[in-house]
């Protein structure tokens, strides 16, 4: 297999991906297991869903692999041990340094979008592993974002 190689810029915002082994629906087994598997550095903007994950993350000073990496194995380690179960992750992530308020804001929508896309809710708000409700409480977004009209996104975000 190839080497990927990636760019580390310190004290940067990257958007990050992370999918299940095999697209199982494993991650909303354990909540807690998930966030206790953080070190320092945690999301600011999350989406859990059922078999991946979305994030944005400031990388301190420390470089975007790392971060995944030890995340990746805290989690594996602990879920394997919890519900017997084999491989957790697919190998690789996805990334994408955030360059600007715009790149921001578009990253942030598809975070929060992101179980309507994927057809589990209609309204952003019904679900309950985002931070949606944190941005909304912050006057981010308001109470009819997502809903009033659908969103689409023509970048790509890793999935």
């Amino acid at each position: 297999m190839k080497t990927l190689r990636r760019y580390n810029f310190k004290d940067k915002d990257y958007f990050i991906t992370i999918v299940t082994y095999q697209r199982r629906k494993i991650l909303h087994k354990d909540n807690d297991l998930f966030w206790n598997c953080w070190n320092d550095i945690k999301p600011y903007a999350w989406v859990i869903m059922p078999d991946h994950f979305h994030a944005i993350i400031n990388c301190d000073n420390h470089s975007i692999s790392d971060i995944i990496h030890l995340f990746k194995i805290k989690y594996s380690r602990r879920f394997r041990n919890k519900f017997n179960l084999g491989r957790v992750w697919q190998n690789r992530f996805w990334d994408h340094i955030i360059r600007n308020q715009t790149d921001l804001n578009h990253h942030l929508d598809y975070i929060h979008y992101n179980p309507v896309k994927h057809g589990i809710i209609k309204n952003p708000f019904d679900y309950d592993n985002s931070s949606l409700h944190k941005y909304y409480e912050d006057g981010y977004y308001g109470d009819d974002w997502g809903v009033k009209e659908k969103l689409s996104f023509d970048s790509e975000y890793g999935e």
